[in-house]
């Protein structure tokens, strides 16, 4: 009797042991919130022979060595129709590459509509068959066109491998995500007037500094993938004739580092006019991806939001417009130029003589996958600009929203309306690298905002009153800045400068909360750095030629007009290494001057006026440049009835680029409390 019952309880056990585990499989294969299959692998592609790297078309020699390993990621998540990603290090995937890859992995059970082939767009990877072919065209050798072909075939090789790695080791995970951010990506487009100047750092520019991440932990609780994605170009190491991975290598290789079993990947987002600042360097590509590392380490150590597996995958082509096609007479003039141009001409020619015509439009794949209604990842192909992060993120839920970029294709760049409208590399120049006969009209930012909207928005269209996405700006330096300040106080205490100090500390105290009024004269208007770093627009004279000068009003009442006036305003000095000239004058209502100069240092210029002194004190500086507070001492007579002070500005050389700028905003009464706080 007591062997039958304790032969009873134990099948009764077993059953409901069993009956559990096949419901908890069951449930991971329908996309249950309780699992869901997973597979991962990666594997080293890294080129054992010399060949062309892609990214900057001067480097016309084989790679000369390796900084880093080069490495194709993969995840697999699901196991009845998968969906299947892919991450490269690498400049970027044609269509034609990806297509041969489907027809392969198609006899997996891998689906081509579910197949997403991402690079991270370094810039130090082999050139790959296809990628910008005019970069190349008529620079290379037979040699080297060969090489180019065996990397390629070689990746695609690869890239099966690991797919077919992936699938086989895919076992049941719990998949999690949440958003981060890192604010080491700077809108790279400078822009005078209304139109791009060149590359460098416009901090007012827009950016996406939201970091993503999504995880896929075993039963255990380890985490066994992390998918993190961000919004920056890999160009911080240059033009350097070397393999490397950059940051999202670095980033990569630290997350594996801190997190023993899991694989890491990393996509990159709309970041076509975004840059890594600081860049130039391995050191600085380093820091970068120890700084998504450290903020992946930070978002697994917290509540994250429970996913399902991929629910829906949809896909899309939309038809993105060019400017109307330029006649044959046209390439047929340009065929003979030297360069890109020439190179250009001859593959337009080309393609009249092959389908009649250069193309009107390009086709533009869009691919999303949906988890459930807790996630929508969206794939866009090419370098994509900022702009495109962020119209989605306000038209849709952004929220529950994530956006990749350089996936499936290499179109070239897809600029917006607004770089359109400003011009320069990314609206421009930059087509006739991806053979391409001319810009896009401005209607390409609504197909692929529509075509993206068309694929979310019944299940994830913005909510209504819908908060604005927090991490499109860049945050203002202001706050940082006021707390230096503090101790740059206490080390003007301690130094040489001490009788600067105190006279900075007297002038703080006594400055009047009134802000510079209507700004006027022959000074030019643009955008630069101020006191803390933030750009900012500004009217600025150069020494370029003598007597040029601007001018403003302080208006004061009675009771400010005191014997002792002290007048503060925020502006710069800049390009000390241009020839010192005979500098500025500083003229008070056309009845005392100060002269003074370009400078990075705390300063104070006397007159031979008693009744004025000018201080200045930079909070920002660089090699050439500062940004700060200036100080105006005046002392008014006792008949002087008259409450309003027009200060002028004039240069006193020329020939020198050396510039003196005020800002336009000044927003003195708040700056001046927090600076007397800082005492």
């Amino acid at each position: 009797m007591t062997h039958y019952f304790r032969v009873r309880r134990s099948s009764i056990l077993c059953t409901l042991v069993f009956f559990c585990f096949s419901s908890f499989c069951l449930s991971s294969q329908g996309n249950d919130f309780r699992g869901v299959f997973i597979g991962s692998s990666k594997t080293d592609i890294t080129p054992n022979f010399p060949v062309l790297l892609a990214g900057y078309g001067g480097r016309t020699k084989e790679h000369e060595g390796v900084d880093t390993s080069l490495w194709a990621r993969c995840l697999v998540i699901g196991k009845d129709d998968p969906a299947v990603l892919i991450v490269v290090d690498n400049c970027g995937i044609t269509k034609e590459i990806r297509s041969k890859l489907a027809q392969r992995i198609a006899e997996l059970g891998v689906s081509e509509k579910n197949l997403v082939v991402s690079a991270t767009h370094t810039h130090n990877a082999p050139s790959l068959r296809g990628y910008a072919p005019i970069l190349w065209a008529g620079r290379t050798s037979p040699q080297q066109e060969k090489r180019i072909d065996k990397y390629t075939s070689l990746l695609i090789d690869k890239m099966e491998s690991i797919v077919i790695e992936a699938l086989k080791n895919q076992e049941l995970m719990k998949l999690s995500w949440t958003r981060g951010d890192v604010r080491f990506g700077g809108n790279r487009r400078v822009i005078r007037n209304g139109k791009w100047s060149g590359f460098g750092f416009q901090r007012n520019g827009p950016v996406d500094h939201s970091l993503p991440v999504m995880v896929a932990r075993d039963l255990e609780g380890k985490a066994r993938v992390i998918w993190s994605n961000y919004a920056c170009h890999c160009t911080t190491v240059g033009g350097r004739n070397h393999i490397s991975g950059d940051w999202a290598g670095y980033a990569n290789e630290m997350i594996e580092n801190e997190f023993k079993s899991a694989l890491s990947l990393m996509t990159i987002g709309c970041g076509a006019d975004v840059g890594p600042q600081p860049s130039g360097g391995l050191e600085n590509a380093k820091i970068h991806g120890s700084t998504i590392a450290k903020e992946v380490k930070n978002l697994l150590g917290k509540k994250m939001i429970p996913l399902p597996g991929v629910t829906s995958i949809t896909n899309s082509v939309a038809k993105l417009p060019l400017v109307k096609p330029l006649p044959r007479k046209h390439w047929e003039s340009q065929k003979s130029a030297a360069g890109f141009q020439g190179e250009l001409a001859k593959a337009m020619l080309n393609e009249i003589d092959s389908v009649g015509g250069t193309r009107e439009e390009v086709e533009y794949p869009i691919h999303s996958w949906k988890f459930g209604d807790q996630l929508a990842m969206v794939f866009l192909a090419g370098e994509v600009v900022v702009d495109y992060s962020v119209r989605l993120n306000a038209e849709l839920d952004w929220k529950r929203l994530w956006i990749s970029a350089w996936s499936n294709d290499m179109p070239g760049y897809i600029p917006s309306k607004r770089v359109l409208k400003e011009g320069g590399y990314e609206a421009e120049f930059s087509q006739v690298y991806y053979g391409l006969p001319g810009p896009y009209l401005p209607e390409v930012e609504d197909t692929v905002v529509n075509a993206v909207t068309d694929l979310l928005k019944g299940d994830f269209g913005a909510k209504k009153n819908q908060k604005i996405a927090p991490f499109h700006s860049f945050p203002s330096s202001e706050a940082a800045t006021f707390k230096k300040i503090s101790s740059w106080m206490s080390e003007l205490k301690l130094g040489k400068d001490k009788k600067i100090l105190e006279e900075v500390q007297r002038s703080i105290q006594l400055a009047l909360p009134v802000s510079a009024s209507m700004i006027n004269g022959q000074g030019e208007r643009t955008e630069w750095h101020n006191f803390s770093g933030d750009f900012v627009e500004r009217s600025f004279i150069r020494q370029s030629k003598r007597g040029v000068g601007i001018s403003w009003d302080f208006l004061l009442n009675s009771d400010e007009a005191k014997k002792e006036i002290v007048l503060c305003f925020t502006g710069g000095l800049g390009w000390n290494t241009e020839p010192e000239t005979g500098g500025f004058m500083m003229d008070v209502n056309g009845k005392g001057s100060v002269a003074f100069d370009v400078t990075t240092s705390p300063s104070i210029w006397p007159s031979s006026d008693p009744r004025i002194k000018l201080i200045y004190l930079p909070t920002w500086s660089s090699d050439l440049d500062s940004g700060g507070f200036f100080f105006l001492h005046v002392l008014k007579p006792n008949d002087q009835e008259k409450t309003n002070l027009k200060i002028s500005v004039i240069s006193k050389g020329q020939g020198s680029k050396r510039w003196f700028a005020i800002d336009l905003e000044q927003k003195i009464r708040e700056r001046l409390k927090k600076l007397k706080n800082t005492l």
